[in-house]
Order: C-alpha cells, then sequence, then structure tokens
C-alpha cells in the first residue's frame, strides 16, 4: 500500500503527535537555515514495539511510522539539495526511503540514498549487545560503553567507532554542494555517541531519543552552529573539514 499511495497527515494532527516535538523542532530549524551545508542526525520513526532480543533486532516500522516518515520527508525545504543515509535494519531502512519519497514528491531534489555500515552503531555481536542492553537497562549499558567497560568482542571502544563515524560524516560533507542536507538516519545509541562528542554535551543531558529526534548542526558563513532539544548548542568539533 505505501508503494502506491500514502495519506497525508493534517497540520493538526502533525502539530499535535507528542514524540514528534523534536522532528518539528528539527524541521523548524533547517527551514530558517541559510544556504551553508547542514546535517542532521535522526533516529528512525515509530517502529513495532519489541519484546525480546530477536524482535528488538527485527522490528520494523509500524504503518504509522511509515506514514510520519513520508509526512517528514513532504516538510523538507524543497530549496535544499539532500543527500539521505541510513543504516542497514529494516526500520531505518524504511525511514530513510518514506523520508526521501515525501521529499521528492514535493518536487525535491534528492541527491543520494545510500546505506551505510557505520549508521548500526559500534562494531561487534548485535545479539551480545541488545541482549546486554535488556540487562542491565539502556542508560547503563550505553555509561558502561563511555567507560570502555564492555568487552571488545562484544562492541569496538566508542572512540573507535567515533572516530569511524566521524570519518563517514566529514567525507560525506567534503562533496556537499550549495544549499546541501545530509540526513543520517540511525539509532538511539549512535546519536547519543556522537551528540556528547561533537556538541560536548554531558551524558546525563538524557539518552531517550524520540522517532525521528535528534540533532542538527550546520556551517553559518565560518561557524558551526548545532540544534538540540529546540535549542541552539555549541559545537566543539570540525565536522566540516
Amino acid at each position: 500500500m505505501f508503494e502506491e499511495r500514502i495519506l497525508l497527515v493534517s497540520d493538526d494532527e502533525w502539530n499535535n503527535i507528542e514524540w514528534l516535538m523534536e522532528a518539528r523542532a528539527l524541521l523548524d530549524w533547517v527551514n530558517n537555515l541559510g544556504s551553508g551545508p547542514s546535517l542532521l542526525m535522526v533516529r528512525h520513526s515509530e517502529r513495532a514495539e519489541d519484546t525480546d532480543v530477536p524482535t528488538t533486532i527485527k522490528a520494523e516500522l509500524t504503518d504509522f511510522g511509515r506514514i510520519i516518515s513520508y509526512e517528514f520527508g513532504r516538510r523538507l525545504p524543497v530549496r535544499r539539495r539532500v543527500s539521505i543515509y541510513h543504516s542497514p535494519h529494516i526500520r531505518t531502512t524504511q525511514t530513510a526511503k518514506e523520508i526521501a519519497r515525501g521529499f521528492q514528491e514535493s518536487e525535491g531534489v534528492l541527491l543520494e540514498l545510500e546505506e551505510v555500515n557505520v549508521l548500526l552503531g559500534g562494531r561487534g555481536d548485535i545479539e551480545k549487545i541488545v541482549s546486554l542492553a535488556y540487562e542491565t537497562g539502556f542508560d547503563e549499558f550505553y555509561r558502561s560503553w563511555t567507560r570502555d567497560e564492555i568487552p571488545r568482542e562484544t562492541i569496538e571502544p566508542m572512540d573507535d567507532y567515533l572516530q569511524r563515524l566521524t570519518q563517514h560524516v566529514t567525507s560525506s560533507f567534503s562533496k556537499a554542494v550549495k544549499d546541501a542536507l545530509h540526513i543520517h538516519v540511525t539509532h538511539d545509541i549512535v546519536i547519543a555517541a556522537s551528540r556528547e562528542s561533537y556538541m560536548d554535551l554531558s551524558v546525563d543531558v538524557g539518552l531517550a531519543i524520540p522517532f525521528l529526534g535528534g540533532y542538527g548542526i550546520s556551517r553559518i558563513d565560518d561557524e558551526l552552529v548545532g540544534f538540540n532539544n529546540g535549542s541552539p548548542v555549541n559545537v566543539t568539533r570540525n565536522l566540516f573539514a
């Protein structure tokens, strides 16, 4: 059904979905930017509720999650030249494709739609990673990763991972055109780790990332400006080198 037709979401419905608060703020921000290159690092859209490790790994978007992804794309500024990168998981792939379709059907120019392995998170044993997160709770799992307390056969050290992620981000921006907007569709743990690194935000800011939530970074003149949770923030790492 989604290959043929997407039901549009009314402004009233869009503005009253609670978990879209961050997504709405990101879109408002990017719609008011100048022509400098910009990026959005966002979580996938609404997925089916997870009940165990296999379900978590394989969870797809709900029908409503697909509709909202399409709507997110439809509300992007069409003057932007958009590239979309996504992790290999099915839910991020579905999110990216629906964002792309919504943007293109609004006459936007899509330059790339590409699967990128590094957006999945740290290399390791995915079943062990998810199982450990279930056992300890996501927040404690994340803090253990930041302290390099998780065995490397389970997941690579966070510093090594962030180096690979940053190489992807800076490499993609090295070929950015005027009005470029790079959207990275990923997972909550990637957003939390990169946000803390790029914006020097403490993990105490909170790890819960709503669906289609995340952060943005833009180059305005010769300065990098960040946007997180509805507010401008300082960027401490040059991602446009």
